[in-house]
């Protein structure tokens, strides 16, 4: 795809291609056809081993999350829990240092349910931590981004809009911008475009899924044609991340591939 397309194609090295070792799957996205890669799960490799294995297959690395911490276990994570802030604010650090090392243009600074705590004393957490990362970010080459989740699969989530991230980024005074994944929005039931529009001057990534399922294009009910064609009428000009769980082996679930890479080309 000529890299004028509107919107070009990545993919979660995290999420995908597990059939294969962390190392292995960074050339397995490009000859698939992707043209970059997202880390989710930056504890499952050594980021200089991965930005070594990137260079190698000559792909590069878009995103990459702050630790999760206990959010993939039930948890509430880090990032707006009162009482973890030093843990946060570590996790920060470690997660530039390794944006830096893989060339990263974006870092998620990751998601936090309610749990114990009430909701407003975890926002006051949230824009706190928001505040601290933005500032610290402001001296490396990446941009922080934060992400609304669906109520559906974590109905305690603390950032479930995205009209509530755009609030918050006003409140914490910018330098950070939204992650839109078309998963979440349709499980929250906000149509796509529209939602892109009220908040595109915020909107720095896009990931997708389909829904329900959280599966590959395809296996779903959202229609992937229209919503690309929305996007870039609307002005997106970006990258495009599939965040899926494979069905079956990963290779066998991209055949929304090249029709998709086709649309957004023409």
């Amino acid at each position: 795809m000529p890299e004028s397309a509107p919107i070009r194609f990545s993919t979660s090295v995290s999420l995908m291609f597990r059939e294969l070792p962390i190392l292995e799957r960074f050339e397995a996205a490009r000859r698939a056809g992707f043209e970059a890669v997202e880390i989710q799960v930056i504890e499952e490799g050594n980021p200089a081993e991965m930005a070594q294995a990137a260079r190698a297959a000559g792909i590069d690395v878009l995103l990459l999350n702050v630790s999760l911490g206990d959010f993939r276990t039930g948890g509430p994570a880090l990032s707006g829990v009162p009482g973890r802030e030093t843990a946060f604010r570590q996790a920060l650090a470690q997660a530039l240092d390794a944006a830096a090392t893989l060339g990263a243009r974006f870092l998620h600074l990751g998601p936090s349910r309610i749990g114990e705590s009430t909701r407003e004393a975890c926002l006051d957490t949230y824009r706190s931590n928001l505040r601290f990362a933005a500032e610290r970010a402001a001296g490396y080459p990446v941009e922080p981004v934060i992400e609304p989740l669906n109520t559906v699969e974590t109905p305690d989530i603390l950032l479930a809009s995205l009209e509530q991230a755009a609030g918050l980024i006003g409140e914490v005074g910018g330098g950070i911008g939204i992650q839109y994944d078309l998963y979440h929005a349709t499980l929250n039931r906000q149509d796509l475009i529209e939602t892109y529009r009220r908040h595109r001057a915020l909107i720095r990534h896009v990931q997708f899924a389909d829904a329900p399922g959280r599966h590959e294009p395809g296996t779903g009910t959202v229609d992937f044609g229209a919503a690309f064609r929305g996007l870039i009428r609307e002005g997106y000009r970006g990258f495009a991340g599939a965040e899926y769980f494979p069905s079956r082996a990963t290779g066998d679930t991209l055949g929304w591939l090249p029709s998709l890479r086709e649309l957004v080309a023409s």
